[in-house]
């Protein structure tokens, strides 16, 4: 099975560097572009269905891939795992102003944030759902620090949380199966750079 998992287009608070959380922010002008280049990208991978994180800013970004890729709306279909990490008393501030946030994160509780096991079961439940689709091809769209903690683990921290800045709109492929599990094949591509 393949996975082109992808972040959400640009959001207002992107744009302005704040931190976002659960906040359900929709896509800005920019973001609505990114998604449809990431669309437009995906258009000829054989992909049968789209997964997002129940935000605004995930669902608008996949039924804009879907739209691409010839897909009926009906194709385009909730994940809840897929949801962004809960920021709890971060969500809303500004990046400059909370430094500690990169000091902080990876850490035990603090401030309200949801911990970064929390999110890894959740996001490696959501890969076993896809998994479970029958589908060989999905495009998967959720958040920046969810997918991040998810290319951690699999990456055995090569990449993902305090190494990698995914790009809105940037797609990651991720290819295997529920037995022998994933892989990351592709990281954090720009649509132009996708090799089908």
């Amino acid at each position: 099975m393949k996975i082109y998992l992808i972040r959400h287009g640009e959001t207002e608070w992107n744009h302005l560097m704040r931190f976002q959380g659960r906040e359900d922010i929709p896509l800005n002008e920019n973001g609505i572009a990114q998604a449809k280049a990431c669309g437009q990208a995906l258009a000829g991978c054989g992909i049968q269905a789209v997964y997002t994180s129940p935000l605004a800013r995930a669902h608008r970004t996949g039924e804009i891939i879907a739209a691409c890729a010839g897909l009926p709306e009906s194709a385009v279909v909730v994940l809840p795992e897929f949801i962004e990490r809960d920021m709890g008393e971060y969500s809303g501030q500004f990046i400059k102003d909370r430094a500690d946030y990169f000091a902080i994160a990876a850490g035990a509780d603090f401030g309200g944030m949801e911990l970064f096991s929390a999110v890894l079961e959740r996001m490696k439940r959501g890969l076993q759902i896809l998994s479970e689709t029958g589908y060989d091809t999905i495009a998967a769209v959720s958040h920046g620090a969810a997918i991040n903690v998810l290319l951690a683990a699999l990456s055995d921290n090569q990449l993902g949380t305090g190494k990698t800045k995914l790009y809105n709109g940037s797609i990651t492929v991720l290819e295997g199966d529920r037995e022998n599990g994933y892989r990351i094949t592709a990281c954090n591509l720009r649509p132009e750079e996708l090799k089908g």
